[in-house]
């Protein structure tokens, strides 16, 4: 079963994307025993931006005509079953190395099989203050494109703390990777028993128009 780890900092090695990132394959590990990450990181690659001259969607043509790592990258995602995905929030959105990324995945939108599409996904957002939501929001127009799942999302923002990494954002990217693993697990045999958590329910509450009960005293 493969896995793509992709992360879409722009910053070198260390950075905080990666170590939540490493946190959450940690987990997918723990539950798909038969893994196999392929770690990418978008930054490490020479990907140029779309130039919106649509020769890719001619059919003669199939393919983006811009000489850069962009296939390379196509290429390494081959044959994934789920992806898990790390980003920082810049400006309030997806960072830019990202959203040119998305772009040139536009090369395949008359594919059958489209590059980075029907997979089961898992997404990690991280920001210094705030705007998590709306930067995962962002995200998924692009999902439905592609017919991508997500299954588990992860939004925690830095605000106080000197370093996220070292906070419980470190346990969330986890148990985020290991629901991803236990969503991929699930469909390819039954899931194994689990304790279930009990089922709170409030006391019943009187609806309107019903009757009202008398008090003691009353």
């Amino acid at each position: 079963m493969k896995i793509i780890a992709l992360s879409c900092t722009q910053k070198r090695l260390p950075s905080v994307t990666d170590a939540l990132l490493e946190a959450a394959v940690t987990g997918l590990v723990q539950e798909a025993k038969d893994a196999v990450i392929q770690p990418i990181r978008l930054i490490d690659h020479r990907i140029e931006m779309c130039e919106a001259e649509d020769t890719c969607l001619d059919p003669s043509v199939g393919r983006c005509t811009l000489e850069d790592d962009f296939q390379r990258v196509v290429d390494l995602a081959e044959g994934a079953d789920a992806m898990l995905l790390a980003m920082p929030v810049y400006g309030g959105n997806v960072p830019a190395v990202l959203k040119i990324f998305q772009e040139r995945l536009k090369s395949f939108m008359n594919a059958a099989n489209r590059p980075f599409g029907n997979m089961t996904v898992a997404t990690i957002v991280h920001s210094r203050t705030m705007l998590t939501e709306p930067a995962l929001g962002a995200l998924f127009p692009w999902y439905l494109r592609l017919k991508n799942k997500n299954v588990a999302s992860v939004c925690v923002s830095q605000n106080d703390h000197q370093e996220l990494a070292g906070t419980a954002a470190h346990d969330l990217c986890v148990a985020l990777g290991r629901q991803l693993g236990m969503s991929l697990e699930a469909k390819s045999s039954p899931a194994p028993s689990r304790t279930v958590l009990p089922l709170l329910q409030s006391p019943p509450r009187p609806r309107c128009g019903d009757p009202v009960a008398s008090r003691p005293g009353a």
